[in-house]
């Protein structure tokens, strides 16, 4: 029996059944590509934002036996051939490590934290392509896509602690660290609007209330890895962004490359999360897409203007 056995997406979950997939037109549609963990691409216009992207995904001995990691550049070639902008939500290794590797070659920008911000620089991305986020969070125009960075928490896991807590002071030469030396640094949930669409990327299971309040997300991307340690972590995340998509992410383990198989996190309950989801967004349909497969939305009647 595998520790981590392969996971099948429920048939009834995909974007093509709900009718989220197709031909994709930039000028009137958002394309959403999960690349695992909280991995995302998102392309609409002119514009591609990635969240959080994460492809190396060292293996579970090399985490515990090797010193510094590296990140996978053949696989985040692969996966992520352009960019305009990478965006982080917090600095664990498994949101930030590919983000500075994807902006020197593509030519994006970064966005994310002072600990973001101090490992992008040792990595060698110029000054002027890395936009810090204050504590407080910022508003930004990113080329088609308006984005907010919110203020957070990240979800508590072994005996109710964060793991990897506090900020990345310093950097090694080069900027590589150990999984453990990628410290959390902060975290702030993603909203976006492109066209008529809003979004809420939610990569750690957790939030803070006050910084919801006047937001709305069309699409909400929930982050359920750990979310048992936050009280009512999904009444409040959905009371407040009212979704009409929810994208389930960060439940998938990411201790193998992305081509070998779709597994669960131990204690993911999936079954759970859709009681859950039934309970508190009963009219939201629940969107599973596989590794890189689009799923897109409308843009609305902005998109027809600028049409």
């Amino acid at each position: 029996m595998k520790i981590l056995p392969r996971f099948e997406i429920p048939k009834e979950r995909s974007p093509a059944l709900l009718g989220l997939s197709g031909d994709f037109d930039p000028a009137r549609q958002l394309r959403m590509r999960w690349l695992g963990t909280a991995g995302y691409e998102l392309t609409a216009g002119k514009t591609t934002l990635l969240l959080d992207p994460f492809v190396s995904r060292p293996g579970l001995l090399k985490l515990l036996l090797s010193g510094k990691l590296k990140p996978d550049e053949s696989a985040s070639a692969r996966y992520f051939p352009r960019a305009d902008y990478v965006l982080t939500g917090h600095s664990h290794y498994d949101h930030l490590m590919d983000a500075p590797e994807i902006a020197l070659r593509t030519g994006a920008s970064v966005m994310g934290s002072e600990s973001t911000c101090r490992v992008s620089a040792a990595r060698g991305v110029p000054e002027d392509r890395i936009i810090h986020v204050p504590q407080t969070g910022v508003t930004k125009q990113l080329g088609d896509f308006e984005v907010r960075f919110v203020p957070s928490r990240h979800g508590k896991f072994f005996f109710g602690k964060v793991p990897a807590d506090g900020e990345i002071t310093s950097c090694p030469h080069g900027g590589h660290f150990s999984a453990s030396g990628y410290r959390m640094g902060g975290a702030f949930g993603i909203w976006m609007r492109v066209g008529d669409i809003t979004l809420y990327h939610n990569g750690s299971a957790d939030l803070i209330d006050m910084e919801l309040e006047g937001l709305q997300a069309d699409v909400l991307i929930p982050g359920l890895a750990g979310r048992y340690a936050t009280r009512d972590y999904f009444q409040r995340l959905i009371g407040f962004l009212k979704p009409r998509w929810i994208v389930p992410t960060h439940y998938d383990a990411f201790f193998s490359p992305l081509e070998s198989g779709l597994s669960l996190l131990p204690a993911i309950n999936l079954r759970g999360f859709f009681r859950e989801m039934e309970r508190y967004a009963p009219g939201a349909p629940i969107v599973m897409p596989e590794y890189e497969e689009a799923v897109t939305f409308s843009l609305g009647r902005a998109a027809a203007r600028k049409a």
